[in-house]
Formats: C-alpha cells, sequence, structure tokens
C-alpha cells in the first residue's frame, strides 16, 4: 500500500519535562515499578531523551474520539484519554483529591502497556500536580506446554472448561501458586494435577479430614478447650505468628507464589505436629487425655488460620472449611485482625462432616481427563492463500450501472455510489477519488461484492464493494469490452 506523507497541527504533552523526576522517582522507590525487571526495562527506555507526546488528532482526519475541551476541532489521542478514564470518575482535580482513592495502591498493567502507565501516565499525573500510583505492576503472560496460545495450534485453554473438570478454586490455586506473579507461566494440565493431588488433596485436604474425623473420634465433634502447653504446641503456635507476619510483607510487593509458599508451611508444621503428638496414643491414658485435647484444638485452629489466610485465593474452599470446623462467621467478618493472636476458635463448636473438600485424582482417571483436555493437537498445514474452488463460489459477483456518485464530505479517497444491480439499487462506499472524479462514473458498468456483509465508513453505511486494481496507488476500476446489462453474475 502506497504510504501517504501528512503535515498536520497538533497539541502536545511537553513529557520530557519530567523525564529525570521519572528517573529519580523509580530509582529512589524499588516498589514503584515491580517487578524488578519491568523496572529496569523502564530505566533502559528512559536513557534516550523523551520527546514530546502528540496527545491530538485532527477531526478532519478522523472524525472520531472524544473532542478536545479546549479545542473542538481535535479529538484526544487515545491512550491520552484512556489513561485519564483512572480518575476522572471521581470528577475535578479536588474531587479526586478528597475521594481517598488515589494515589492507588497498585496499578496493576500486562507488560507489553507498561511503558504507556510508567512513563506516559506518571507524567501526565505530574504535571496536573498528583501524585502517580504507589505501585505499577506489570504482569506476565501464560504459554501451553511451552507453545504460545494459538487458535491454529488449537491450544487455547478454556478456563470454564477446567472449571467444570476441577472447581474454580483449584485454578485459581495453581494459576497463583504455579509461577512467581509478574514473570511468564508455562501452563499444562499435568501440573494442574500434581499440584491438586500433592498441595489440596494430599497436604491441606488430608490434614482437615483427619482433624474432623479424630475430632468426632475424640470429642464428638465438639472443640474442647486446651488443657496443657508444651514445647510441640509452642512451636506450632510461633509458627502460626511467623507465617501471618510474612504473609502481611509479601502482599505488598503481589509476591503471591511466596505467600502460598508460606502458607504451606504452617500446613506442613501441622501436619507434622499430628505426628509428633500421635493423638491416637494420647487417647489411650487419662493424663494423655488431657493434652490431646489441646492437640485436637491447636489442629483446629490453626486450620482456622490458615482458612483466613487462603481465602483471597480460594474463596469457596475456605468458606467450606469454617463450617467444617463450626466457625459460624463469615470470613470478610472475621477479617486477619481475628489471626493476630492464637486462640480465636472458641472451646465448645460444634464441627459439621462434610464431604472430602480436595479429592484426590488417581493416574486412571488422571489419565483419562489429560486425553480429553491436553491431547497434544497437529499443527494446522500452511495452504498459503489458496481456497477452493467452494470458497470461490460463495463470493456473489455482479455487473452494476453507476447511477449517481458523489464524494464522501471529509474525506480523501471515498465516493458514494448509487449502484443498479438489476434486483436493487445498492449504496456502495468506493476509495477511488484519486483517480476518478463522481461525474465520470455515472453510467458505468462496474463489478461489485453483492453478498458482502454491509460496514459503515465515515458513519456511511456501504452495501458491496467495487472491484478494482491498483497500481503505484492508481487504481483502475474492473470492466468489460462489451456492455453485458446489470445485475449478471459474474464468474
Amino acid at each position: 500500500r502506497k504510504v501517504d506523507k501528512i503535515k498536520e497541527h497538533n497539541y502536545f504533552f511537553r513529557m520530557g519535562k519530567y523525564q529525570q523526576w521519572l528517573i529519580d522517582r523509580i530509582k529512589n522507590d524499588p516498589h514503584f515499578i515491580l517487578p524488578a525487571s519491568r523496572k529496569n526495562e523502564v530505566l533502559g527506555f528512559l536513557e534516550k531523551p523523551l520527546g514530546d507526546l502528540c496527545i491530538s488528532r485532527p477531526k478532519s482526519r478522523l472524525a472520531w474520539g472524544i473532542p478536545l475541551p479546549f479545542d473542538e476541532d481535535y479529538v484526544t489521542y487515545v491512550w491520552f484519554d484512556a489513561l485519564i478514564n483512572y480518575i476522572s470518575i471521581h470528577g475535578s482535580l479536588d474531587d479526586i483529591r478528597a475521594s481517598g482513592f488515589w494515589p492507588a495502591d497498585h496499578n496493576m498493567v500486562g507488560k507489553d502497556i507498561l511503558t504507556t502507565h510508567a512513563v506516559y501516565w506518571s507524567t501526565m499525573l505530574k504535571a496536573i500536580g498528583l501524585e502517580p500510583p504507589k505501585n505499577i505492576f506489570a504482569h506476565g503472560w501464560w504459554t501451553v506446554n511451552g507453545q504460545k496460545m494459538s487458535k491454529s495450534l488449537q491450544n487455547v485453554v478454556e478456563p470454564n472448561q477446567l472449571i467444570d473438570q476441577f472447581g474454580v478454586d483449584v485454578i485459581r490455586y495453581f494459576l497463583l501458586r504455579e509461577v512467581p506473579f509478574g514473570q511468564d507461566g508455562d501452563f499444562s494440565h499435568k501440573a494442574l494435577i500434581g499440584r491438586l493431588n500433592s498441595d489440596l488433596a494430599n497436604n491441606l485436604g488430608n490434614l482437615l479430614n483427619r482433624t474432623v474425623n479424630m475430632m468426632e473420634k475424640y470429642f464428638a465433634g465438639v472443640v474442647p478447650t486446651p488443657a496443657t502447653n508444651g514445647p510441640e504446641d509452642k512451636a506450632l503456635t510461633e509458627k502460626s505468628g511467623e507465617v501471618i507476619a510474612e504473609v502481611r510483607i509479601l502482599y505488598n510487593e503481589l509476591a503471591y507464589n511466596k505467600i502460598l509458599q508460606k502458607i504451606w508451611e504452617l500446613v506442613d508444621t501441622t501436619n507434622q505436629y499430628i505426628v509428633k503428638t500421635g493423638p491416637w496414643n494420647l487417647a489411650k491414658t487419662d493424663e494423655g487425655k488431657e493434652q490431646l485435647k489441646t492437640v485436637m484444638y491447636n489442629c483446629a485452629e490453626s486450620l482456622r488460620v490458615l482458612g483466613i489466610l487462603l481465602n483471597p485465593f480460594m474463596p469457596q474452599s475456605t468458606e467450606s472449611m469454617m463450617k467444617q470446623l463450626g466457625v459460624e462467621t463469615p470470613i470478610e467478618e472475621q477479617g486477619m485482625s481475628s489471626i493476630n493472636d492464637w486462640g480465636g476458635l472458641k472451646p465448645g463448636s460444634q464441627m459439621q462432616k462434610a464431604k472430602q473438600l480436595f479429592p484426590r485424582i488417581e493416574d486412571k482417571q488422571a489419565a483419562k481427563i489429560l486425553t480429553e483436555l491436553s491431547s497434544p493437537k497437529e499443527e494446522k498445514k500452511d495452504n498459503g492463500n489458496q481456497i477452493t474452488i467452494d470458497e470461490f463460489m460463495k463470493v456473489e459477483l455482479r455487473t452494476g450501472k453507476v447511477l449517481e456518485a458523489e464524494k464522501v464530505k471529509k474525506s480523501k479517497k471515498l465516493i458514494q455510489l448509487k449502484v443498479d444491480i438489476g434486483t436493487e439499487t445498492r449504496q456502495v462506499l468506493a476509495g477511488i477519488s484519486e483517480s476518478y472524479e463522481p461525474e465520470d462514473l455515472v453510467g458505468r458498468t462496474v463489478i461489485i461484492v453483492a453478498n458482502l456483509k454491509p460496514a459503515k465508513l465515515m458513519g456511511i453505511e456501504s452495501q458491496g464493494m467495487v472491484l478494482a486494481a491498483s497500481n503505484d496507488g492508481n487504481i483502475i476500476l474492473a470492466g468489460f469490452d462489451q456492455e453485458p446489462g446489470q445485475g449478471v453474475q459474474v464468474r
């Protein structure tokens, strides 16, 4: 296609004026842009001088868009307008400052639009006297079995299908646990089943099941009052406090996989606590039965703490955990403050046995699921631009006589035609104004694509397409050496 060089007047934002301020802000605030690799990427971009940013397009060339409030002859450059939407919902600058919503704690963006947010948006905010977001976090992309998702490869992961098979909480857990947030990740159904079995079924799920079952066996499902306090108990409560403190810090870094790793330290410690204390042995003596009260209470309390810590990741599953523990207060009402101190679970609560929260997927079942969901698809063979005769015959080409022709206002190329195709008169827009004058087209026989879906150009509906050849910008309409008449099919 021929490249048209144009020169036009526009409005600009003097972005370079704030370049050094932005560099200093990024270097002095390690949390401003995360992950660190993305911070380095932006600093690399800022090594070159920032030019002025064009923030407008003249309506004479681009009719659609948001008009500039100070000049109705121009519309706003789409990124300049789009970024403002983050704050414009609150109203004026004074309203924004008073809203309490700005600066945002986190501005989450895809890694491919980091520059527009870290550079354009930050300097725009500085220019109007507002702080940038406290953190701009660029997340990565998912691949499938090492390959980019592609329709041609037929390897696109359908989330609803996964949810039907595994449940939404399992998918949420896997996606946030498997890959450090911010990096690109590789998805595989095999890895998903592995996580479900090892982390959720064998570890967390097993801890919940054995605790509920032993509570039912030894205390009729009623949470006992703790009676003793030994070194194993202290180690468990200290691990809980350590995990809670570390999780609070990691949330500020959006380090979700590290948060889950840390939470699983408490899961592991609680499972080890059961093994070390041996409730099945404690139940054999009167002295042991006193310690058993403490052991079973601590297991249940640890599960309550785990339920609150895991709720942002697995909301449905953790609410189910609370019901099994006999805790009626919703997790949202309990809040993180309820786990500041050990012992929030009320003795006397009645546990409720329920179906297994995370059923294990056995090998035979896993093989069947993998066959259904992740069988390797053969890449479709590329036949270039060839089409079959059947595909070609779908295109309905017909002759038509031009009855009227006029140039489209504010367009350099479009001519609006009224074309008689025998059975009806069609309105067709053609980009031929640089090669034909409207008056030269009236009475001429042309070929149009008659079954093309109507489309709007410059706000005018076009009900077909005129066939023409283009040679270095010179357009020549397709025609005949004899007059064929109107509405004749062309093959």
